[in-house]
């Protein structure tokens, strides 16, 4: 009783209780009888009448409100017994708990807003600013096939998992859905997204809504906000704990501390009762609640921004030591996608994977500027409108500018919560919206500092001197922490933090004042349990660019090129370097453009040349005013690494990919615009391949297992044969039919194509969602192009089909396997009979084994000796060729007759399949052998098919 009392008495004084409330629990542990009602933020009802005001709990009569949850949690947890006035009490401390992580996450903060005479942050309600946002989600391994979902073999292109319909089968169990029904998907879920994505903000209102309805005692927010179809006597206890702290939590313990201390469960009860909550429950409540399991919802935030990988590999088996065999506790578990795919971070095969996606612009960016203008003109609908329609206005000015600059395929600027909240502190502060990121970044952390002082005009010298003091500080700070690496860098404790500030003299009179901001205002550096972080890894991002443009490039160029060389290959320098160059355009342009010159020409080694020159490419690309001579200066660097064999050889094949799409975005010289994109040569592009009497087909059966051994898969009956089969002069095209050729046959002829995304990718990638009908329909365009267009008059090509009556077609496969062998008789790959590594280091073809992951600009990898590119990877082929007039047997074996109108006939139906060649960039290394055939129907569009084509002086059959 006396430690029920000394709750209750702790309870008023903290302010969750009032005295009447203190009056009649107290009462009730006296005797029991008497009911009452315990307000978190509402008012107190008495006996059977209902609570009043928001966040009322109610105690006795009809156990609506929060009783329902903590009679629950007390059956339980037991401490309580069969004491009504214990169950009371107990009833009362959640109560408590629950209104003040209400308190906590009800709102989203916009600091850095400059307004006259009122706090520099406008908090935003989260029950009318938050918008549900878009997520994927994938199953996790053991229910969808796990690696198997990108090692496809060869049969699904060639028998019996054939699908006309066109699935992709590299999407595994994915699907589209709002992060406010991730919920209901399962007990184990990992959400997973970039930086400034939303993710923590979406545990937060996780949080919200269940405290919000557990406190009211109905289903409501959390039914209708999180997708629970749940009463609210089984809605469950949120508990919200960032992984960092937990993490700092077991770095500072002293070597022989108890092993209990150690563990996640612990830590909650500490982190939350002994250091973070204004309430009383006991030491071991939440220790206890854990280990049962039942009715609670963990949600875990930011595994990424534990300090290094060994740290986070220790957290992550914490928190699977915790649910392991607690099968009803509910875990949902953050972090960023490129800590997630590291090696030892992520967490169990029973965790579903919800990949956060991108904002939509009319779904999401729209609501949220508007609801934000709601929430800081509430009693203005003319402003918030005016406001909200300004800032949407410009924000699609920013987007179409990009993509004029980039492609109609280039990602969207806006597309996270971060650049909506920045966008909006931008636009509240100068009324109008920056048109490069550095500039938007920049422009963002001068409000976030200048807000904190007032605007005294007798004053505003000193303190416009004290906030670009602070930036200084900041910038110093931010380039410091970021020299320590991705595992150390995120974050530092105070004692290393003035150490790194003391190095300089300047800073040592405000260190402590500039700390002081951190703690209290947050600004651009926040506190949390004693070590301290930048708001968000972008904004250290821009600052470390700052320091190298103002610091070290005030001392020289070269020093400065020479500090980025070094770490040309380090992602975690990535985004510094791009916002580097955007801080020197925005403030001193010609330097912008020597600087990317140089470093466009930067790198010791293959891989850290392809790295420079895709930086200042991509650096060029995305600001507007860098000129065209520099675009094609670094467009012209690219196509002279993608000619060096050294150079692609010795180059990781993503390395290449990256490079090749941002020589696309630039515009690519090895192709002409005037000429329907077509390769800018005189045979357009189009390569001789001789007549060759002893030309044979297939694998031979001597053969079959020493190509199964060097390709590592099987060798099929269908591919093997004896007996050669002269092949006549043809010529066959370089590259696969990019994007931009394709385009351009759209824009001539209108033809409707059946998926619109076939034009989405980069221009010099292989077009891709085409069916065998479209890609005739583009061969029989580019014959009447070159029978009749003056642009093409003047090419060998043209001539040959002006003059003998060639003919642009599909290739047979037995001119496809002709083309490819590349001259080596017998070679199980197009290079010859060297199997290239399959371990994500491939680099001879894009295939699974490259990492790469999805198509390539065409020509990144090296062309066989025939001087043809992406025989093997990249997309698998159509051929003019039937597998079949039978749709169930594979009629047409070898031996292959050259121009056998059963083979070639273009007139079979639908039903019956097309011979495609080649492998693609989601198949194992051994569907990229010369020799493998695969089959699908004509109608098939998928995103692993294109084509290339051959111009061929006999007719095609039928006539």
């Amino acid at each position: 009783m006396d430690d029920s009392l000394r709750g209750l008495r702790q309870a008023l004084a903290a302010g969750f209780i009032d005295a009447a409330t203190f009056d009649a629990l107290a009462a009730a542990i006296g005797g029991g009888a008497r009911q009452a009602a315990v307000s978190g933020a509402g008012a107190v009802a008495q006996g059977a009448g209902d609570a009043l005001g928001a966040g009322a709990v109610k105690i006795g009569g009809d156990h609506s409100g929060a009783i329902i949850r903590t009679q629950i949690v007390s059956n339980y947890y037991g401490t309580a017994g069969s004491d009504p006035a214990g169950k009371r009490l107990l009833a009362s401390q959640v109560g408590a708990y629950l209104a003040w992580l209400q308190e906590r996450t009800q709102s989203i903060e916009l600091r850095g807003i400059e307004r006259s005479g009122a706090s520099p942050v406008v908090a935003l309600p989260l029950d009318t600013a938050y918008v549900p946002l878009r997520a994927r989600s994938l199953r996790p391994p053991d229910e969808s096939g796990g690696d198997a979902r990108m090692r496809q073999s060869r049969r699904h292109v060639a028998g019996e998992a054939d699908d006309a319909s066109g699935g992709d089968p590299s999407t595994g169990d994915a699907n589209d859905l709002a992060l406010s029904e991730v919920l209901a998907l399962g007990n184990r879920l990992a959400i997973i997204g970039g930086p400034g994505c939303g993710k923590t903000t979406v545990l937060l209102h996780i949080a919200w809504a269940l405290a919000s309805s557990l406190l009211a005692g109905d289903a409501e927010p959390a039914r209708s906000r999180l997708g629970l179809r749940l009463v609210p006597a089984d809605l469950p206890l949120p508990i919200f704990v960032p992984l960092a702290s937990f993490a700092r939590h077991r770095r500072h313990l002293p070597a022989g501390a108890p092993a209990r201390e150690r563990t996640l469960a612990h830590f909650i009860s500490h982190h939350l009762i002994s250091r973070e909550a204004p309430f009383e429950l006991p030491d071991d409540f939440f220790v206890r609640l854990l280990n049962e399991g039942n009715n609670v919802l963990l949600l875990l935030d930011g595994l990424d921004e534990v300090a290094n990988e060994g740290e986070r590999a220790e957290v992550r088996q914490s928190v699977e030591n915790l649910v392991g065999g607690r099968r009803a506790m509910r875990v949902v578990v953050t972090c960023r996608t490129i800590a997630w795919r590291s090696g030892g971070t992520a967490l169990g095969g029973d965790f579903r994977q919800i990949d956060v996606q991108p904002l939509d612009y009319d779904e999401h960016v729209v609501p949220m500027v508007r609801q934000a203008y709601a929430c800081i003109h509430p009693q203005d609908s003319v402003r918030r409108n005016e406001r909200s329609e300004d800032l949407l206005a410009g924000i699609v000015r920013l987007e179409a500018d990009r993509r004029r600059r980039l492609g109609e395929g280039a990602p969207r600027l806006v597309d996270s919560p971060l650049l909506v909240r920045l966008l909006l502190i931008v636009h509240l502060n100068n009324r109008t919206l920056p048109e490069q990121r550095a500039d938007l970044f920049d422009k963002a952390i001068n409000a976030l500092l200048q807000v904190d002082y007032g605007h005294d005009e007798t004053d505003k010298r000193e303190l416009s001197l004290d906030w670009m003091l602070y930036r200084d500080m900041a910038q110093h700070l931010a380039f410091h922490m970021h020299r320590q690496g991705a595992d150390q860098g995120r974050e530092i404790e105070e004692p290393a933090l003035r150490a790194i500030l003391r190095g300089e003299a300047e800073f040592l009179p405000r260190i402590d004042d500039f700390l002081r901001q951190a703690r209290q205002r947050g600004s651009v550096l926040e506190e949390r349990d004693g070590a301290y972080r930048f708001l968000h890894l972008a904004l250290q991002e821009f600052l470390v660019a700052r320091y190298l443009s103002e610091v070290i490039g005030r001392e020289s160029r070269e020093r400065m090129l020479d500090f980025v060389a070094g770490r040309l290959m380090d992602p975690w320098w990535r985004e510094p370097i791009l916002l580097l160059a955007g801080h020197q355009a925005t403030h001193a342009a010609r330097s912008a453009r020597e600087l990317l010159r140089a470093l466009a020409v930067a790198g010791d080694d293959a891989d850290a040349r392809f790295a420079a020159a895709e930086l200042a490419a991509t650096a060029a690309s995305e600001w507007r005013e860098s000129g065209e001579p520099l675009r094609a200066d670094c467009a012209r660097r690219i196509v002279t690494l993608l000619d060096d064999a050294d150079a692609l050889a010795g180059a990781r094949a993503v390395l290449r990919a990256r490079a090749g799409d941002r020589l696309s975005q630039l515009g690519d010289p090895r192709f002409d615009p005037q000429r329907f994109f077509l390769p800018a040569d005189e045979m357009l592009g189009f390569v001789r391949i001789a007549a060759d009497p002893e030309f044979v087909i297939g694998t031979r059966s001597a053969d079959r297992g020493r190509v199964a051994r060097i390709a590592g898969g099987e060798v099929y009956d269908d591919e093997i044969n004896e007996l050669p089969t002269p092949t006549r002069e043809f010529h066959i095209a370089r590259y696969a039919v990019t994007v931009a050729q394709f385009r351009a046959f759209v824009a001539a002829t209108g033809h409707a194509i059946g998926d619109a995304d076939a034009l989405a990718d980069p221009d010099s990638r292989p077009v891709r969602l085409v069916s065998w009908h479209e890609a005739l329909a583009w061969c029989d365009w580019l014959n009447g192009m070159l029978a009749t267009s003056p642009a093409l008059a003047g090419s060998r090509v043209a001539a040959l089909v002006r003059e003998q009556g060639w003919r642009v077609a599909l290739p047979s496969e037995l001119e496809w396997e002709k083309a490819a062998r590349g001259g080596l008789r017998g070679a199980v790959f197009p290079w010859g009979d060297d199997a290239d590594a399959d371990d994500g280091d491939g680099r001879r073809a894009n295939h699974e084994g490259s990492a790469i992951g999805d198509t390539s600009v065409v020509g990144c990898f090296a062309a066989n000796a025939r001087g043809l590119h992406d025989m093997a990877g990249n997309v698998w082929e159509w051929t003019r060729s039937l597998w079949g007039t039978d749709p169930g047997r594979p009629d047409f074996a070898y031996p292959y007759e050259f121009d056998d109108p059963r083979r070639e006939d273009l007139r079979a139906g639908d039903e019956v399949r097309r011979v495609l060649r080649g492998g693609s960039w989601g198949f194992h290394r051994d569907s990229a052998r010369c020799g493998i055939r695969g089959r699908l129907p004509p109608g098939s569009r998928l995103d692993y098919i294109g084509f290339r084509v051959v111009l061929r002086s006999s007719p095609i059959l039928p006539l």
